[in-house]
């Protein structure tokens, strides 16, 4: 493909205020950057043409496990519970299974999976770096992937016994040296996983971002004393925050936080409702996250369906719930920006990709509306939040480099991949020793 490429004549959502949509319009890459957008733009680049398509900023994936890939639906019947028991906990527990191998795979699947599906940039909580190989492991698959990732460098949890060459949260003064580590590259890097001083105080001396799960009240209460310590700031996004008091709000809200919500996994799994309102209600950027792909599909198309049904579902309750002005319901083009610029901001990369600004990297998806279950398309936003699906998506470019073209990913031979995964899904069953669910459920194990 040229250094050079003209995307003509589809209907542009650029996701830029000051920039607008375009009915019919052009976006101009060059060296991996977006040049200019308008109509008609004439230039000596190889031109794609792009009628019949929507043209828009890669989905951003503020929370996912791309490690677990091998455990696909594995927790579709999980509450809470089953799922951090069976996977942490007692000498049956699959995470503490893995190898770097498995991580690998899982990683490279996962990641192709995303970039297949028109997620451009995933928030990777690793929770995989059982050995400095481990995470090794994970952010080889990555780089091989193509996909643009903040790699958040999580601890193993559970009651096994770490290895001696444990190494986490130490371990990312040796990742941060590594070439494009930070600040270059595809990939960076980032500390999570749980609300934790030693974390958030050694993000900010290093100037990384932290993700921390805050997944109920009292993670809440633990995160307001970390703003007594100064620790909380713009550097930090906050996954699911379920169950917090209105003083935790108006922290994260003052220290310039983000918020991640998985409106899917957090459902699934009886978690709660997923605080969507509360987030808004509080002018907190909002993002969303898939989770992983043991409990749901992390596509976008089902996650942004999901989360606009929850704020209208939720709509007469809101009316009810007391006094105040009347909630408004969202419409689906602020679903889209949860899904790109918020995105963005929340992994905190917004300064590069998330709209179709012209000097950002061109992180770029065209999706096929002559479908049967897209055209005719008669108001674009909605067409891709509530019609579509992974089938329109027909190219993927992350930094002007096309990873899926005519609905196919180039340079990767996904039967090995998937040959790879279910080995891999066999393997660990047979370490942990569980037995087959295929025909049963993780409930009855």
């Amino acid at each position: 493909m040229s250094s050079r490429v003209l995307l003509r004549g589809g209907v542009v959502l650029s996701m830029d205020p000051d920039i607008g949509d375009f009915d019919t319009g052009d976006v101009l890459v060059e060296d991996g950057q977006i040049v200019q957008l308008g109509r008609d733009l004439g230039t000596d680049a190889e031109v794609r043409d792009c009628t019949g398509k929507i043209v828009l900023p890669g989905f951003v994936n503020s929370h996912h496990h791309m490690f677990q890939t091998a455990l696909r639906g594995y927790w579709s019947d999980a509450l809470a519970v089953d799922y951090f028991q069976q996977s942490r906990f007692g000498p049956n527990a699959l995470f503490h299974q893995y190898t770097p191998e498995d991580v690998y795979w899982g990683q490279f699947g996962g990641a192709l999976e995303n970039l297949a599906a028109g997620t451009t940039t995933v928030v990777d909580t690793s929770q995989c770096s059982y050995t400095p190989e481990h995470t090794d492991a994970a952010l080889e698959a990555i780089r091989r992937s193509g996909l643009r990732c903040v790699f958040s460098f999580s601890p193993a949890f559970g009651d096994h016994v770490p290895p001696p060459s444990y190494a986490h949260p130490h371990d990312i003064h040796r990742l941060v040296d590594l070439p494009d580590a930070v600040g270059g590259g595809l990939v960076r890097l980032a500390l999570g996983y749980h609300v934790d001083e030693e974390l958030f105080r050694l993000a900010r001396d290093l100037g990384l971002p932290v993700f921390a799960h805050v997944n109920d009240m009292n993670f809440g209460r633990a995160l307001e004393t970390l703003d007594e310590q100064g620790l909380l700031g713009p550097w930090a996004t906050y996954i699911h925050c379920l169950g917090l008091e209105e003083s935790t709000w108006k922290a994260i809200k003052r220290t310039g936080g983000k918020v991640s919500i998985s409106g899917v996994a957090e459902q699934s799994l009886g978690m709660g409702r997923p605080t969507l309102q509360a987030a808004l209600d509080h002018q907190i950027p909002v993002s969303l996250g898939t989770d992983a792909v043991s409990i749901a599909a992390p596509d976008f198309f089902s996650q942004m369906r999901a989360i606009y049904l929850l704020q209208r579902g939720g709509l007469p309750h809101a009316a009810t719930a007391g006094a105040g002005e009347p909630v408004p319901p969202l419409l689906t083009r602020d679903i889209l920006e949860m899904a790109t610029i918020g995105g963005a901001q929340a992994a905190h990369v917004d300064h590069l990709v998330g709209s179709l600004t012209p000097g950002k990297r061109a992180d770029i998806i065209v999706l096929n509306t002559r479908a049967l279950n897209a055209g005719p398309v008669n108001h674009a936003p909605g067409a891709v939040v509530t019609m579509m699906d992974t089938g329109n998506v027909e190219a993927v470019m992350v930094d002007g480099r096309l990873v899926k073209d005519n609905g196919r990913l180039l340079g990767v031979d996904v039967d090995e991949v998937l040959d790879r995964l279910a080995g891999s899904a066999a393997d660990l069953a047979a370490r942990a020793g569980v037995s087959d669910i295929l025909l049963t459920s993780c409930r009855e194990r």
